[in-house]
């Protein structure tokens, strides 16, 4: 086989994968909770709460509506806040940068130490 045949090959099987891979097809915000409801292509609903996503903490609801799907739906753009995600990194529960991950992570830490008092053990006899 030669280079243009393997290029030609790996094409292929690269323009196959990209059709596997689940995408955005439609967004709905639920307003009161400013949540945001993803239906993906793989019947998949992914729910994230908007203001977790790095750049969306102070966006209107029109902001947070007004996107533009791109790659087929394989990234998300919100237009007014020049913020985009890709698919795949929702999916995997990437926000955000790295310091914006260790920041939601200590806020969770913080809210959930709040919620939950810790018991002591109970000795058992």
């Amino acid at each position: 086989m030669d280079k243009s045949q393997e290029f030609a090959k790996a094409n292929a099987l690269g323009k196959e994968e990209l059709r596997n891979l689940p995408k955005i097809k439609k967004l709905v915000l639920e307003r009161q909770s400013r949540k945001l409801i993803f239906d993906l292509s793989n019947r998949v609903t992914l729910i994230i709460p908007a203001d977790v996503l790095q750049g969306l903490q102070n966006a209107s609801t029109g902001d947070l509506t007004d996107i533009e799907l791109w790659d087929e739906g394989l990234m998300i753009y919100w237009k007014n806040l020049d913020v985009a995600f890709q698919t795949s990194s929702l999916l995997l529960g990437v926000f955000g940068t790295k310091r914006w991950m260790l920041e939601i992570a200590a806020e969770t830490h913080k809210t959930n130490s709040r919620k939950h008092k810790i018991q002591p053990e109970k000795k058992v006899a």
